[in-house]
């Protein structure tokens, strides 16, 4: 039997998680181990709300439903969220790595952020005779931003070269800030420094564009240098000179610890994994033509690359469409499944959208009742599902302990899956499974926003399933008369020609009766409008409860009722009666009212062939009515 590893990281680090995922897969030999991947897209650069709805995917698993967790404590976005993580899974007795921060009683995975940085600051100071130079840290209380400062300034220092403090910079780990970083370096009087060393290769990526942009080369101008080794700084012109943190030694380091510490050997709590320089192009060394083979190679991918992508943006637009114009759930489940039946080539199989079922059943709900009703363990269902076999299917239940549908932990093989969360600012409703090899997590596509037009188009569709239940609410309000339930005039003109149009399509003879309360003047002259007002609900009541579900019933006039409805022949309309008439009289014996009810009615039936207007037949009904009362009143 398989165990299982959770892993809990930000997307935003996929290189490195891919590279510790490579690591783990690489140790695991015997296929030993599935891993589930709790993802947020958490960023400083996000609204609080939003962020709050990306971290609550950590909170979705049961940590005692797993055999290890692994919690990138230094780049969920959220040193907070990391470390509280860590904590909880040493108090349910999880074995937990701690990769990046140091946390008592987990093993913590200390990731040597000096050696790497010193090689950089030598190599810039010996090699390139830098002078000056700026420094673009992360988030400016996050320790790993701190550490790498730290070490670069204290290198410069010890060659009487000290870096002042208005040159440093914070781009939060992200683009947006150090764009702004990058025009500001470039309209500085005194000129670019000799170098920019940014605290990651994002943000190095980010310099290095926009000062492109703005006219300089690089590294002839300035020097741009990163840190992490991330693909796209390799694939990048020129290639980053940066600092490489082993996270494929660290996947292999984790699954060897988990399998020692489950056969009951003794482990060390801390792991130290090293950085080391890797020189690029950025910095004006390797102009050798080193990197042209992987020029050369990524040049080939170009254009298919380009046309995955085209792809998947027709993929997606097709299904923002699909989910955006589908006003009920169960109808939306018919799409998906028959969508990705037709095609699921870039998600794959082991593909997974689950709900909150209370998100679904009750469209009213508000995203605040539907998000509580996930922490206390409410049931959800997927609204499609791709399995193993290829069998695209919908509504699989699945709870906290199950989250993927179909899973087999018997299973030989290891598997690995991604759990994206679906929430409408801090309110989760469901989340969105991916195969760990699926087409659509390859760096090159955009797997954060295929997520993200799943949830802009949830949002769309929740909305216009809510303005259509207004719309039918007010609707049906206008179209009943408040005092009886019934239909009122308008009700009867939108619902009773379509009952007597079927009625001559379907060659079923049309029924239409009419009940009016006798000497209605005198119990409202006698015992008053509230006894009149109860002798008209009364009525209503004995209709109603007798009333087939394909008729309907009118309150036509104030103490005069319609009803409409196909029949077979005549007895079902004078049982009808009958029935109403036994109701009245039931009210009379079990009732106190001051009064004494009772109704006179009339009814016609069309004839085979018949083909006068509904309104002679109601004209007729109202007839035979005034009728029956005419005579009851002459009898007494």
């Amino acid at each position: 039997m398989k165990k299982k590893i959770a892993v809990f990281a930000n997307g935003y680090g996929l290189d490195s998680l891919k590279a510790l995922l490579k690591g783990f897969r690489s140790a695991d030999v015997n296929n030993e181990y599935d891993i589930f991947v709790f993802f947020s897209y958490a960023s400083y650069d996000e609204f609080e709300e939003f962020n709050r709805g990306e971290l609550n995917i950590y909170d979705l698993p049961d940590l005692k439903d797993y055999d290890a967790l692994i919690v990138l404590s230094n780049s969920l976005n959220s040193i907070e969220t990391g470390i509280t993580l860590v904590k909880r899974a040493i108090e349910a007795g999880v074995p937990v790595f701690s990769v990046g921060i140091e946390v008592e009683g987990a093993i913590s995975i200390i990731l040597d952020n000096v050696s790497g940085m010193k090689e950089l600051a030598k190599h810039l100071i010996e090699v390139h005779d830098v002078k000056r130079a700026a420094i673009i840290g992360g988030y400016k209380t996050h320790p790993e931003s701190i550490c790498r400062i730290d070490t670069v300034r204290q290198v410069f220092e010890e060659h009487g070269r000290p870096i002042p403090e208005e040159n440093i910079y914070y781009g939060d780990w992200g683009n947006v800030k150090t764009l702004e970083i990058a025009k500001h370096l470039a309209e500085d009087p005194a000129g670019l420094p000799d170098a920019i060393i940014a605290c990651n290769d994002v943000m190095a990526l980010a310099c290095s564009t926009e000062l492109t942009r703005l006219g300089y080369t690089l590294p002839d101008d300035v020097i741009v240098t990163g840190y992490d080794y991330v693909p796209k700084g390799q694939a990048f012109y020129p290639v980053l000179t940066t600092v490489d943190t082993d996270f494929t030694t660290i996947g292999k380091a984790c699954c060897n610890t988990i399998t020692d510490h489950l056969n009951g050997k003794a482990i060390e709590m801390q792991i130290l994994i090293n950085s080391k320089l890797m020189v690029g192009e950025s910095c004006g060394c390797c102009q050798d033509g080193r990197f042209d083979e992987r020029r050369r190679e990524q040049g080939k991918a170009t254009y298919s690359d380009a046309l995955d992508r085209e792809s998947l943006d027709g993929s997606e637009r097709a299904l923002t469409q699909l989910i955006s114009y589908t006003d009920e759930y169960g109808e939306l489940t018919k799409k998906l499944v028959d969508y990705y039946s037709n095609d699921h080539d870039f998600v794959g199989n082991n593909f997974h959208i689950i709900m909150h079922s209370k998100y679904i059943n009750d469209v009213m709900a508000d995203e605040q009742e539907v998000f509580e009703d996930g922490l206390d363990d409410g049931p959800m269902q997927s609204i499609v599902s791709i399995g193993t076999n290829d069998e695209v299917t919908a509504g699989i239940s699945a709870n906290r302990h199950d989250l993927i549908p179909g899973y087999n932990r018997a299973d030989k093989e290891s598997h690995v899956y991604f759990l994206f969360p679906l929430h409408t600012g801090m309110y989760n409703y469901g989340y969105v499974v991916v195969n760990g090899d699926a087409r659509i997590t390859r760096e090159y596509l955009d797997l954060h926003a295929y997520v993200e037009k799943f949830m802009l188009a949830f949002r769309i569709q929740r909305s216009n399933i809510q303005l259509k239940f207004y719309n039918d609410s007010l609707r049906k309000i206008s179209e009943i008369d408040t005092m009886t339930g019934l239909y009122n005039r308008l009700g009867y003109e939108n619902k009773a020609t379509p009952i007597y149009e079927n009625c001559k399509r379907s060659g079923t003879r049309l029924m239409v009766m009419f009940i009016d309360i006798n000497r209605m003047k005198r119990i409202n002259d006698v015992f008053g409008h509230i006894s009149g007002d109860a002798a008209i609900r009364l009525t209503a009541s004995a209709i109603k409860t007798n009333l087939r579900e394909d008729w309907i019933a009118v309150r036509f006039g104030g103490d005069e009722f319609l009803i409409i409805g196909g029949v077979k022949n005549k007895d079902a309309a004078e049982a009808f009666r009958s029935d109403v008439l036994a109701s009245v009289d039931r009210f009379n014996h079990e009732g106190s009212w001051p009064f004494r009810l009772s109704v006179s009615s009339g009814f016609i039936i069309s004839e085979e062939g018949d083909d006068k207007p509904l309104t002679e037949y109601i004209k007729d009904a109202d007839n035979l009515m005034y009728e029956t009362k005419k005579k009851m009143h002459s009898e007494k």
